[in-house]
């Protein structure tokens, strides 16, 4: 082959191998800001997911409908033990709602794989309150959750051996007909959040 032949061939190679580099950089770029936009700059929170229950089966967001859904993104275990005071606000606003109650159905969403296998999930909540239902999935379930519902997937490493889910610092208040309604930051009050979500439920 000839000497300005070879030349045009490896510059055609480098010129595809920078391409592929450049879209698979945009391609990162374009899922780390989906993933960390607040719920509350944002007015198309909403997407179907399908997880695993504590009791192994299978849940979609389907069955929730007709019912408000108050969504939490964490663990059962994190950094400053800051998911176990969250669960515990998530059963106080449960137990305070009284009558409304039975029309909100409080969730965990984990996004600690490696720790929170259904069965820990099913013996975690019962810490807290009956009625939160626990939720985890594979890598993919919970990376394409964590677009639709524009909140990040944080891990902080503790030591050589543990690594941390960082929770999402909002509860998500879903409607009856699966469409975001709101979003109330975990560190408000939970009388507050009570009285918020009381004046929301009709």
């Amino acid at each position: 082959m000839p000497q300005i032949q070879k030349k045009s061939v490896w510059i055609i190679s480098f010129l595809f191998v920078a391409f592929i580099i450049s879209m698979m950089y945009l391609g990162i770029k374009f899922t780390a800001n989906h993933t960390a936009v607040s719920p509350r700059n944002s007015n198309i929170i909403r997407g179907g997911f399908q997880l695993i229950s504590p009791a192994g089966s299978i849940v979609n967001d389907g069955i929730f409908r007709g019912k408000w859904m108050l969504i939490y993104f964490g663990a059962t275990r994190c950094p400053h033990n800051q998911c176990r005071k969250d669960l515990i606000k998530m059963g106080e606003i449960m137990k305070h709602l009284k009558n409304k109650a039975s029309q909100l159905v409080p969730i965990l969403i984990s996004f600690d794989t490696n720790y929170d296998t259904p069965n820990r999930l099913m013996l975690s909540m019962k810490a807290y309150n009956d009625k939160i239902i626990a939720l985890t999935g594979g890598e993919l379930a919970l990376r394409d959750i964590s677009i639709l519902y524009h909140v990040s997937i944080k891990k902080t490493k503790i030591n050589n051996d543990l690594i941390l889910i960082e929770p999402y610092d909002h509860f998500i208040l879903m409607d009856p007909e699966g469409k975001y309604k709101t979003s109330i930051p975990t560190r408000t009050d939970t009388d507050q959040i009570i009285k918020t979500i009381d004046t929301i439920i009709q």
